[in-house]
């Protein structure tokens, strides 16, 4: 069964949006933002000794962010760990709510 959640991309359509896919055996979890979402939450992570690392690194560098759709996450624990770092209170409310989602 899938599941699809665009709320934070209604509104949007036609600009550029970003798919979060999450699936086992029996599910399939689908989470659409827009990319404005996307971009102002990489660009609140934190970075490490003086340079963006893991996600963050390859999404503001290009590395493999456009070359491959879908682009999958490799490190999902470390991804989880850099989302969870972001100071929401930083975010305009849309964008945390969207973090939330993620």
């Amino acid at each position: 069964m899938e599941k699809i959640n665009s709320k934070f991309y209604d509104g949007f359509e036609g600009e550029p949006e970003i798919q979060f896919i999450c699936e086992n055996a029996d599910n399939i979890n689908r989470l659409i933002i827009w990319e404005g979402y996307f971009d102002e939450i990489m660009r609140s992570i934190k970075s490490t000794d003086t340079r963006r690392t893991d996600l963050a690194y390859y999404y503001h560098m290009y590395t493999g962010w456009y070359d491959e759709s879908p682009w999958k996450i490799v490190e999902p624990e470390k991804a989880l760990s850099q989302f969870e770092s972001i100071d929401r209170a930083l975010l305009k409310i849309e964008t945390a709510q969207v973090l939330e989602e993620i």
